[in-house]
This record gives structure tokens, sequence and C-alpha cells, in this order.
């Protein structure tokens, strides 16, 4: 029988300052203090993920993989999407592909985390660390993936709630690998995740005639498949939801301000004693993460006819579960509904 013993990923990150070319970013603290933000010049990723059978252990080959790679403050977390392609045939190093990748940004004098989350050989691994740069040398720094010695029971990705429709609510938000992970941050139609947030980054806007599709003139008012994040993401049979199935949700279950795991958030307890986790993941606006921990923005499946540049959602709060609407181009997250069984 095989089993998956511990993983290790060793992420080394190369730091030099670029000020005399240029290339620092500046954005606001809480505090509203200049904080500079350099790119990190090397970012690769030691891998060593082993099975036994029969007592023998073996290695895995995979010759490339995706990671979330986020950098988190302690009100801000900032994720980037990064490809990984293996040094050469014997070794476990993995180069920062920097062609396919979004270019990495962290500051020097604040303490932060580095998040690692990769999907390798169908198992969805995460490690973090925590980082404090006072200079520009290299920081080596090691990553624990927790995972089971034996082979993890299988777990749905969906839980039914016992509602009217049987429609079944996902366990996570698209992206996220536990209930209480914020997952990914979509613009209403995309289906891709991206760093900046803005009209002019929104695949279905022109400056010269704003909204393009989703319009007063081609009737689509509800998401094609082809612009549904969780339809491409997941499969035919999950979507994003509509504004009925939020309302069944809110209607039929018991909704409780909680925290899990640190993370605040409300659980939705469904009539057959079933329950799901949505956590307050805030929202992206331009390049900054808003709101975490406070509030959770997630999107719906239409857009608002008497305003075509907003789109249905439903806020979370501390008080409140209500729906209401937001401008296309925000970063949002999703929780998707499975259709089938």
């Amino acid at each position: 029988m095989k089993r998956f013993i511990l993983n290790i990923i060793k992420v080394r990150l190369g730091y030099i300052l670029f000020s005399f070319l240029g290339m620092m970013l500046l954005f606001a603290s809480c505090h509203n203090e200049p904080i500079v933000l350099n790119p990190l010049t090397s970012l690769n990723i030691e891998l060593h993920k082993k099975v036994v059978t029969d007592g023998i252990a073996s290695k895995i080959e995979i010759s490339e993989f995706d990671a979330i790679v986020s950098v988190a403050y302690s009100d801000d977390t900032v994720p980037y999407q990064c490809h990984f392609i293996a040094a050469d045939n014997t070794s476990e190093l993995y180069i920062y592909d920097f062609k396919h990748s979004d270019i990495v940004y962290a500051a020097i004098n604040i303490p932060f985390k580095v998040l690692v989350d990769v999907v390798a050989e169908e198992n969805n691994l995460h490690g973090e660390s925590e980082i404090y740069i006072i200079d520009d040398s290299p920081i080596a720094i090691t990553v624990i993936l927790d995972i089971n010695s034996t082979a993890p029971q299988e777990q749905k990705p969906y839980i039914d709630l016992g509602l009217p429709s049987g429609l079944l609510w996902a366990t996570c938000n698209l992206g996220a690998t536990s209930p209480e992970g914020y997952g990914n941050y979509y613009a209403w139609a995309e289906t891709t995740i991206k760093q900046v947030y803005d009209w002019d980054s929104y695949q279905y806007y022109s400056n010269s005639s704003g909204i393009t599709k989703y319009t007063y003139y081609d009737g689509l008012g509800y998401l094609e498949t082809s612009d549904d994040a969780a339809t491409v993401n997941m499969g035919t049979n999950w979507r994003i939801p509509s504004l009925d199935d939020f309302d069944e949700l809110q209607s039929n279950c018991d909704i409780k301000w909680m925290s899990v795991n640190g993370v605040n958030g409300y659980k939705f307890t469904g009539p057959n004693g079933n329950s799901i986790f949505m956590p307050a993941s805030g929202g992206r606006s331009g390049e900054r993460l808003i709101d975490s921990g406070s509030c959770g923005f997630y999107w719906l499946d239409r857009h608002v006819y008497y305003d075509i540049n907003y789109a249905y959602g439903f806020l979370l709060d501390s008080t409140t579960v209500t729906e209401t609407n937001y401008y296309r181009m925000y970063g949002q997250t999703i929780r998707p509904v499975y259709n089938g069984r």
C-alpha cells in the first residue's frame, strides 16, 4: 500500500535592491507610512516528495508545477501566480520560471509570511514560513508541508445542506484548499487570476466604448459557461451561484458569525445539520487586498440590468449577510455550487 511521507519545500529567496534602476514600488501601510517593495530575484523550490510501496521508497517524478506564492503581511496578502520547472532530471530543485510567472515583490524591515500552495500529483500542498528581511542578503527558508502518513480519506468537494432544491454548495472557495481559505480572486466574467484589478485590466472593457459584453444590446444578462470561473476551473457540473441560490441558502440556513482557525466568517448550517463556512475574504482593488478578516465579497452570476458596470454578489460582515452589487472589475471570491451527483 502506498503512503505519503513528510514533504519539505525549501524556498530560497534571493533579495536584491533595484533602487538605482527605478524598480522600487511604494504602497501605504495601515499607518500610512511609505513602504518600499522590491522584486525577489531568486525564488527556487526544493521539493522532496516520496511514496513508499512495500517498504521501498521511490521518488515521484514531477517535471513542472504551478504554485500560488503569497506574501502575507499583518493587514494585507498579495498572491502571485508562479510556475516552476525542474532544474534537471536528477535533482529535486525547481527553478522559478520568470517568463511564465508573476514578479514577486516583498518589503524590507517588515515581518511577513511567504505562503506556498502547490498542486502536484493530484495533491494540494500548503506551507508557510515567517520572514524578516533586514538587508539585501539572500534568504533561505524551509516550508514544511504536513501530509498524513497514510493516504488521506477522500473528501467530497461539496456539502449537502438539505436545501429544498437539492443544490450542493462547495466545501471551499474557488482556489482554496480548506473551508477557511480565501481562495482566488476574480473579476466578474473573468476566469483567471491576475495582479491588478481595475478597468484597464478588465477583459470586457474598452476605454473608447466602455463595457463590451453583457450589455444592454447583446441580451446577455447571465454568465455564459465560458465566462464562469467555477465552470472553467472545476468542470461542467460547477457554476457560480445565482441570486435564487443565494436566497435559498440565506432563507433555509442558520447563520452564525464565528472564527475558524483564526479566520472570521459565517457558518451556514442547513436543515439537515450539515454546514459550510465562508470566510471574510475581503476583495481586491488595484493591487491591494482590502477588508480581509472583516468582510467577504462574493460574486453571483448576473449583471445589474439598470447599470451594466455592476454585477450582483453578496456581502458578509459581522452584522449581516446580504445581496448587493459591485463594479465588475473588482477582484472577489467565489463559492461554487454543484449541479451533479
